[in-house]
């Protein structure tokens, strides 16, 4: 039996989106382990979570200027794109600190 949601059909969509966004650049960026790329930030004794808040961090910066001047210098980026970036990375953030707590 297909679960039901209640909530709008678009946030649905955009869960969707963020699965492929995060297959596609695994499959880019990782080997074995598809958060190797978080985890390198361990080799200069950052945890993986914290590293992960520095990128977090960086998206944060790149929507709060787009906010002030209401454009993307590179024009093939959207605000949809940045804002997709940085919920998929706040869902890997709670995994590598689900991770280190274990």
């Amino acid at each position: 039996m297909k679960k039901r949601y209640y909530g709008d059909p678009r946030f649905y969509q955009l869960l969707e989106k963020m699965a492929t966004i995060h297959s596609n650049k695994n499959h880019d960026y990782a080997g074995d382990d598809p958060l190797s790329n978080f985890r390198m930030s361990e080799k200069i004794g950052i945890p993986a979570w914290k590293g992960c808040l520095v990128r977090m961090g960086d998206k944060y910066s790149r929507i709060c200027n787009f906010a002030k001047q209401e454009k993307f210098e590179v024009e093939d980026e959207k605000i949809e794109d940045t804002l997709l970036d940085l919920a998929v990375y706040s869902l890997i953030c709670i995994i590598l600190h689900t991770e280190k707590n274990k």
